[in-house]
Order: C-alpha cells, then structure tokens, then sequence
C-alpha cells in the first residue's frame, strides 16, 4: 500500500485550469515580447526581508545572491508591463525601517517574500505599512506562507496568501487588480487565500503545480538593486531547471513535492540569457534533486557543457553512477551536495530518509573517483540519533574533511517533525516557533529543539565536530561582500591537505562562517521566552546564542 504523502493535499495538484493555460501562454509569449512598462497598471513593490541564516566559508554569494522565486514573480510583471521594483534589505542593519521608507516611496500594492525564519519581521512590517497606509494591498508568497497561511491570517494584516508557486496567480491576481475585480473575482482565483468584504478568512480551491517549466520566463535579474550599485551584479546566481522532490523526509517540507523538468531547449535558452546578459561564472542548480531521472540528467548535462561555468548542486546519493557523475565534472560541477543527514540506520528510518550509510559511503567514493568533491549536508538531533552514531558521523567527517552543513534539526512549520511536535507538546505553540525560528543562524551557539533525548552537551560536541569538518565553498573568490555582513569563528586548522589543496593554507583563518547582521527584535524569541520549560532546558542551557546578545529593546 503507497504511503500516503505527509504535506497538503492541495500542493499535489496540477495547474491545468483555462485561467492557468491562459496565462501560462501569456507568460511565454511576453518572455519573447514583453510589453512596455505602462505606468497607468498598478505599481508593485517585492520586499525580500533577513534572515539570520549564515553560510561556511566560500558559499557567502549564497546568501547575496538575487534569489529565485522573487526574480521570476518580478519577471513575469515586468514583462507584462507593470510597474516593478525589488527592495534587497537582508543585509541592512535596520531591515524594518529601511523597507519601510522605500515602500512609502510609489507602492500601490506591496509584495512580501516569506521564508521560515522571517515571520516576526513580515508581521512587523505589514503593521507598520498598514499603520501609514490601511488601503494597501499586500501580498505574501513563499514557503512560509504556503506552510502555515492560518498562522498569516491570524496573526497578521495580511490580505492575501499565495500558495505553492506564485507565477500565474500574481499574474491573475494583478490583472483583476488592475481592473478593480478584487471583490468579485477573488473568490474565483485559484491558490489564495484572503479575507473577504466581511473580514472572513476565505481559501479558494488549490492551483497545483505548472507541469511544463518550459512556459517560464528568462529571469530578468537587473531588476534586483545590486545590478544598479557600484560592483554591479555577482557572477554567481542561483538557478534551477526543475521543481519538485518525490521524497518525503520528515524534516523537509516543498512547496512544490512534484517532479516537474524544463527542457534541455529551455535551459539552453536560460544560460545563453545568462552568460550574455550578466556574465554568469558560477551557478548553484537548487533542484531538490538534481540527478531525479538519470536519462533528463544527462540530456541536461550536455547542454550546460557548452557553457563553460562552475556550478554545484544537491544530489541524492543513492542515484548517482560513474555515467552521471563522469558527465558532471566535464560539464563543470565543482561540488555536488548529498542529503547524508545521519549514518545511523534509526535516525534515518525515523527522518523517512530512504538511504542506508553504504549508499552514502559509495556514493561518496564514486564522487571522488570521478574528480568531483562530495559535500555532505548533515543534521544532528534526529529522533533516533544515539551517541554511538553522532560520534561515529563526526569521525567519518573528520577522516574526510568533506562537510559542506551541518544543521540542528529545525522542527520547520508543515513537516512531519513540526506536526508531533505540535501533538506531543514539545512546541509551545505555532506562533511561538515561528517567532523562535527567526533566531536560528546555523551556528554551533544555536539554541535548538532537542527531541532525540540525548544530552544538550553531547548533541553540542557532535556538532562543533562536524562544523570543524567543514571543507571549502566553491567560490573563495566572492567579490561582493555586503557592508555589514557578520564573520564568526576564526579557525586556524585547515583541515586535510584536500582542503588545503583547493582553497590555500589559512582559507578560514579569518572567518569559518559569515551572514548578515541578526534582525533586532530577536532577542525576544530566545527559546526561554518562546519554547517550553523542558526545551529551553534540553536545547539552550549550555549557550548564550546571538539573539541573547542583542539588547532587549522591545518589551
């Protein structure tokens, strides 16, 4: 008997409507044509806010990098004519007031990107901004908002909640908009939810996913600010020619769970757009996975050859053959990532993860052997993680200085873990960890939700292994550092000759982490105010995270 999916029913659904279809040519079509900027349409504004997440040393352009989802929403207005502009504040000292005093400069209808470590300043904002200006529409999108669009509504001045993919409905959304339709034609917008004349919460039926990515437009990346500034554009960008992972690990959660493929055609149209309109030098393909269908793979591999760039990607380790793994490093891949997470066969059963630590261990020896680095993405406090299987991970790490993350399990909101979280009582309340998650940097000073019953100070040492194991980013190089970008533990070990060979002696003697200033405000959502008695005890007794650091200045 198939197991029946952990997420939404809704997000498995496809969008075929005569609307969709409508506007899925209308995209594809304005791709090749786009109309003129017509500034008689309403103007949009799209904020992308902070997050605390840092990266390792040499996956910094991650965290600059103009980010997918917001370049395509932006694109698809753009080129239909209306007026659009991209307010980048994740590095900004003040985020809440310098998006604000932009927004109040030509917004009609204002757009906010959610990520699951953004709400308390999504919420802060949209009070602000409905404080000066009650009548402006304002629209989330994103994984957070896709996940958890009850906690939006409840909490938040939030008029309407796009779920899953947003390319059509924004298109829909603003046409209607745009002929002052709102009160009759929301009900009839797919993927929404919004609040009616009555101030009552309303869901329309789901949208689904597009199942052809080839109607996608060419990302329109000079919209985003950094293409004005002094250093222009970074040549590293994030990209992707699929959408979708049929996996369904209790620590994941996808807006988009289903397998869908652009072309080879398209994706040779997306990096010739690429490489002859901003010089792209180096792309990370954020596939859920990458090497899905090995034949697709392939096909696709041969068109990114040509191209002469450097790129990574995340792989699933028990797909990958030599044949792959062969055509990925002539085709340039400096680096592919495998979802590992544990070696121990409990946690792995536990996290849904159907891998074993052979099938980690081969796949590794064939990413070696094909002159790829392997890069292992790592979680420590799964459910069923035990001391004998954590220091057996860190030692493995050790051995190989081949660590690209390490994680503490995040319960992150729509996931299996989150949900028995919610039923067992390990969380507090949905409005408590969303508030929690926004102080999480990825940084072995975490505070986190313990919920393998180990000891706070083994799952602590585990970690700072793990995290000592890091081997170089592909891109030690990076150019466009932000001003007030934030550097964390120096460490003058460099490692196995492997790393020192890639990246020079002393390549983290300045830094082994970095990521924008922590948002204030976030010092009131320490685990002590936000989580119950027995986590804060079980996850953060032992440290004084960056939230804690930060003076209490909201009561």
């Amino acid at each position: 008997m198939k197991k029946k999916p952990s997420l939404a029913p809704e997000l498995y659904t496809s969008a075929d409507s005569n609307p969709d279809i409508k506007f899925m040519h209308m995209m594809r079509e304005q791709d090749q044509n786009p109309v003129p900027t017509n500034h008689n349409l309403p103007s949009m504004t799209l904020v992308v806010g902070p997050s605390p997440f840092t990266m390792p040393r040499g996956w910094e352009f991650f965290l600059t990098s103009p980010y997918e989802g917001i370049s395509y929403i932006s694109t698809v207005l753009y080129n239909a004519g209306y007026p659009v502009r991209i307010i980048d504040v994740r590095y900004s000292l003040d985020p809440l007031e310098d998006a604000f005093n932009q927004i109040m400069e030509g917004t009609e209808v204002l757009g906010l990107a959610t990520f699951e470590d953004n709400f308390p300043y999504i919420r802060a904002l949209i009070d602000k901004v409905k404080k000066a200006k009650p009548k402006m529409p304002i629209i989330c999108g994103g994984s957070l908002v896709t996940s958890s669009s009850h906690i939006f509504m409840k909490y938040t001045q939030m008029d309407i909640g796009v779920i899953s993919e947003g390319e059509l409905t924004i298109l829909e959304l603003m046409d209607s908009y745009a002929r002052g339709q709102w009160d009759k034609e929301l009900k009839n917008i797919h993927g929404i939810v919004y609040r009616d004349s009555n101030n009552e919460v309303q869901r329309t039926l789901p949208r689904g996913q597009m199942k052809d990515l080839d109607f996608l437009p060419r990302m329109r990346l000079e919209l985003w600010p950094q293409s004005k500034g002094p250093k222009g554009l970074q040549p590293q960008i994030i990209s992707s020619y699929s959408r979708g992972c049929k996996m369904d690990c209790s620590f994941c959660y996808r807006t988009t769970p289903q397998e869908v493929f652009k072309s080879p055609k398209k994706l040779n149209e997306d990096l010739k757009w690429f490489k002859e309109r901003y010089n792209t030098e180096f792309i990370f393909f954020v596939d859920l996975t990458f090497n899905a269908v090995k034949n697709h793979t392939l096909s696709i591999l041969d068109v990114i050859k040509d191209y002469n760039i450097k790129w990574t990607c995340l792989t699933r380790c028990s797909n990958v053959d030599k044949e792959q793994l062969d055509a990925m490093r002539k085709s340039g891949c400096d680096i592919a990532l495998y979802g590992v997470e544990s070696l121990g066969a409990d946690a792995l059963k536990e996290a849904r993860k159907p891998t074993t630590e052979n099938v980690s261990i081969r796949a590794m020896h064939r990413t070696f052997d094909a002159g790829i680095r392997f890069g292992a993405l790592t979680i420590v406090g799964l459910p069923g993680e035990n001391e004998e299987s954590l220091d057996y991970m860190a030692s493995w790490a050790e051995k190989y200085n081949h660590v690209t993350r390490v994680k503490y399990l995040s319960l992150m909101p729509g996931t299996t873990f989150y949900h028995e979280g919610l039923k067992n009582g390990t969380l507090k309340s949905e409005l408590d960890h969303l508030n929690w998650l926004s102080t999480e940097q990825a940084l072995y000073e975490d505070e986190f939700i313990n919920v393998s019953g180990l000891p706070e100070k083994s799952i602590r040492e585990g970690y700072q292994r793990l995290y000592d194991a890091y081997q170089p980013g592909p891109v030690m190089n990076f150019n466009h550092y932000p001003e007030n970008f934030q550097y964390f533990h120096p460490n003058s070990n460099d490692g196995t000759k492997y790393s020192i060979d890639y990246a020079g002696k002393g390549w983290r003697a300045e830094w082994s982490s970095a990521g924008a200033p922590i948002t204030p405000g976030t010092e009131n959502f320490t685990l002590d105010q936000t989580g119950t008695p027995e986590t804060a005890k079980a996850g953060s007794s032992l440290i004084k995270c960056g939230a804690k650091n930060l003076k209490k200045i909201i009561k």
